[in-house]
């Protein structure tokens, strides 16, 4: 495993990432907000990925200023034009909490590049910016690479999470119109309540994504595909204690991270907890 940290000024984050993007059998990105400019300076990758039958992903936070209604649209439309590229939005624009992740994790046959840090998908975060960004290279076998794909799992089925469609990119683009025509005013403006209303009205009919086994990667998948259909008690996975440690050598608690993955499938919605120490996988 090799760890550096990248600030934009020694090397920039575009130029680290990038080739590991176009290399890629399957990438994820989940960022705060989007630019158009961002985007532009990753399409090349994405697209070469994507060209030799990978898969790309995308998680997008929402804000009126900072993720751009273009750049947005222009993600849509690339989504439209491979099946293989996938974006999802948080269906919210003041969230209680805020959502600020910025994840880069581009997975190959044999090695994984996995970004978090400082820097979203723009112009500035990729390449202008003084950023802060550990940038992690491992073995796809290798824990940190398990742990990032739990974390994106998270954000991905965050019970906002919605794939947008073109009246809800219309409504995203009006409320950044009125925004900026209006700005120190908007908080009353009656016209921009209204849309915002619609805007959220929209959002919460919109498909959410739903987890598949192909979602999973690392201790997810490793526990998930050892589940017995039906019902199972926690002891019953206890059994695999000594095939999953030869997978994680290094992992020293093996019963404890079964544990905390079937409560992560439980959160997934891929199992279900029914009593103390019982569960249930439905057949699929």
């Amino acid at each position: 495993m090799e760890i550096r940290l990248i600030d934009n000024r020694v090397l920039k984050l575009l130029h680290a990432i990038e080739p590991a993007i176009a290399q890629a059998e399957d990438c994820r990105i989940a960022v705060a907000y989007l630019s158009l400019g961002g985007l532009e300076l990753l399409r090349p990758a994405v697209q070469k990925c994507l060209d030799q039958g990978g898969c790309v992903e995308f998680l997008v936070g929402l804000d009126l200023s900072a993720t751009d209604s273009a750049a947005l649209r222009a993600l849509y439309q690339m989504s439209q034009a491979n099946a293989n590229l996938s974006c999802y939005c948080l269906g919210q624009l003041k969230p209680q909490a805020i959502y600020h992740p910025k994840l880069y994790l581009a997975r190959g046959s044999g090695t994984a590049h996995l970004v978090i840090g400082s820097s979203n998908l723009t112009e500035g975060g990729l390449l202008e910016n003084v950023e802060v960004n550990a940038w992690i290279q491992a073995d796809v076998r290798d824990e940190v690479i398990s742990d990032a794909y739990e974390v994106y799992n998270a954000l991905k089925f965050h019970p906002k999470r919605i794939a947008p469609d073109e009246e809800f990119l219309a409504l995203y683009e009006d409320l950044c119109s009125l925004r900026r025509r209006r700005e120190g005013t908007i908080a009353r403006d009656r016209e921009f309540r209204d849309l915002n209303r619609r805007f959220r009205e929209k959002a919460a009919s919109l498909r959410r994504p739903q987890p598949t086994v192909h979602d999973l990667f690392g201790w997810q998948r490793l526990v998930f595909t050892s589940l017995p259909e039906g019902i199972f008690r926690t002891r019953d996975i206890y059994e695999f204690e000594q095939e999953f440690a030869s997978h994680y050598p290094e992992n020293k608690h093996v019963r404890a991270k079964i544990r905390q993955v079937l409560q992560q499938l439980r959160d997934l919605g891929l199992i279900r907890h029914v009593a103390r120490e019982t569960w249930y996988k439905e057949a699929r």
